[in-house]
């Protein structure tokens, strides 16, 4: 069993070549940037809660920081560095370290991060943690912000990682290697949208992004907003397998809770008022065909969700609880 200075020395130090970490040596960081200001998540995962024992330590790795920078994304802000704390049982080996801090480096280097230190300690069961700072961009998008008759809009195909949780919760499900193969990369690796939100600042009056579900999250938006929510099941945008899969679940309201609600989507849901759509159209020279508007806030409260033909969708849940 590798000791706490040896799982630094072989597996992290090499993590934080910065001179923020001081090769780890000191108690913590020393963070300096001048006439900026930062923003501070954290996001845990848990073994048996938001993995299995034997899912793979290299997504493991890619996923932490991934669904940390999300929240990065959500408020508009640049990456900086992160906190990495970790709970590791005595059995994980040395290999199990390597492909874990093997996910980490690939990210941190594709998406420009520092590791500036953290902590260890033995555990039951795997534990992973990261603090995650970002320094702000133009502005700070917040939740609180949407505004009557603003536009929904969210940044990408809905449901792909929901259906890939279903299918890792439910292996007997019959599906093409292939298409579970599509939705389970979805769940793994999800991409935290940081250029888009940059862009939105200044434009967006509320963001935030779809971890717990589309419905639960932007119900965060209505609700600090004190704005009603109407969104459209018909502009909902679904990849191409997604709909493969409704034909194969054949059972639209079970379906329909599965997007609506499975979470670890990780795209950006937010709220813009048509006086601003068509400047941010002409000011932004990227491709936004991905962008799609699936409904508007007016006065009110709650979720109005409008459906087709003679279907009425009835959920059971409206998103994924911590607890």
């Amino acid at each position: 069993m590798l000791s706490e200075k040896d799982i630094i020395s072989k597996f992290l130090r090499p993590l934080a070549i910065n001179r923020e970490a001081q090769n780890l040596n000191n108690d913590g960081a020393i963070l300096k940037q001048s006439n900026s200001n930062f923003v501070i998540s954290s996001d845990m995962m848990i073994e048996n809660i938001h993995f299995y024992e034997n899912d793979d330590p290299k997504l493991l790795g890619r996923k932490l920081l991934r669904v940390n920078l999300s929240d990065l994304a959500a408020m508009g802000c640049k990456p900086y560095g992160y906190i990495l704390n970790l709970g590791i049982p005595k059995l994980k080996t040395d290999f199990w370290l390597k492909k874990f801090c093997s996910g980490l480096k690939l990210d941190q280097e594709k998406f420009g991060l520092k590791l500036f230190g953290g902590d260890l300690s033995k555990s039951e069961i795997v534990f992973l943690s990261i603090t995650i700072i970002g320094v702000k961009g133009k502005s700070i998008l917040e939740c609180s912000k949407a505004k009557n008759y603003s536009d929904i809009f969210v940044s990408g195909n809905i449901g792909d990682a929901g259906l890939g949780l279903f299918l890792k919760q439910n292996p007997d499900f019959i599906v093409d290697k292939k298409l579970k193969n599509f939705f389970l990369n979805k769940l793994h690796t999800p991409k935290p949208r940081l250029g888009l939100s940059q862009n939105l600042c200044g434009y967006a009056d509320a963001c935030t992004d779809i971890s717990d579900g589309l419905i639960l999250d932007l119900k965060k938006i209505s609700s600090l907003s004190n704005l009603q929510s109407n969104i459209f099941l018909n502009q909902i945008p679904l990849s191409i397998q997604a709909k493969k899969m409704k034909k194969i679940i054949n059972d639209d309201n079970y379906f329909w809770e599965k997007i609506l609600t499975g979470g670890e989507d990780y795209e950006l849901i937010f709220s813009m008022s048509k006086s601003k759509q068509n400047t941010f159209i002409e000011n932004k020279k990227n491709n936004l065909s991905y962008l799609k508007k699936i409904g508007y806030f007016k006065n009110g409260s709650g979720i109005k969700i409008h459906s087709y033909n003679n279907f009425r969708l009835n959920l059971k849940k409206i998103g994924y609880s911590h607890f």
